[in-house]
């Protein structure tokens, strides 16, 4: 090797197989070499910066996740790119369910005051807005708090069981779902 002579960078195999030697620098190279790809490619199916990050975290977890199972005869960016796209779709999907279950939850909460209430139009329209408020206030919450919250309230895992899902602590997940709840409670009683 020649003095002053820089070696090339090593290619995207190359990293691979030094990551899954055991050099955490591999794994960090690899994933700034690909993260504005990677952020971009995100971006483009969703609107929200902050999901984007989400997305793009997950992404990068399962990258790691699947290191092993990356054949170097293929391109690594778009092998990375299928994982991005199979997690852009998993997230469109919890977000379908969300809505699903905020959608049925809105229309048994007037189903509910229908029955406790009068009939009146008066009150079914107080109600209504009611349930319009929530479902704002639940939607402007940021995906960190809001994904806690409807897990344990509406789908009512255990604070254990929503930190397996979103892979956070027990601790961390009471945490978000009281900020959840004070932020819900602030919006709710702005809207009044």
């Amino acid at each position: 090797m020649q003095l002053g002579v820089h070696s090339p960078a090593p290619n995207d195999p190359e990293l691979v197989s030094s990551a899954l030697g055991g050099a955490g620098h591999a794994f960090s190279h690899l994933m700034g070499r690909h993260a504005p790809h990677l952020r971009r490619v995100i971006a483009k199916r969703l609107r929200n910066p902050e999901d984007v990050l989400d997305v793009l975290q997950d992404t990068r977890l399962a990258i790691w996740r699947a290191l092993g199972s990356y054949d170097a005869g293929r391109p690594f960016e778009a092998w990375v790119t299928s994982i991005a796209l199979n997690k852009c779709r998993d997230w469109g999907r919890r977000q379908l369910v969300r809505r699903r279950v905020l959608l049925q939850l809105q229309e048994e909460i007037a189903i509910q005051a229908g029955h406790l209430h009068a009939q009146s139009p008066e009150k079914l329209i107080i109600e209504r807005e009611r349930v319009h408020a929530l479902r704002r206030a639940l939607d402007e919450l940021p995906q960190q708090f809001r994904q806690p919250l409807l897990l344990t309230a509406l789908r009512e895992l255990s604070q254990a069981d929503a930190g397996r899902a979103l892979r956070l602590t027990p601790k961390a997940i009471e945490n978000r779902v009281r900020r959840a709840r004070g932020r819900l409670s602030q919006a709710l009683l702005a809207s009044a």
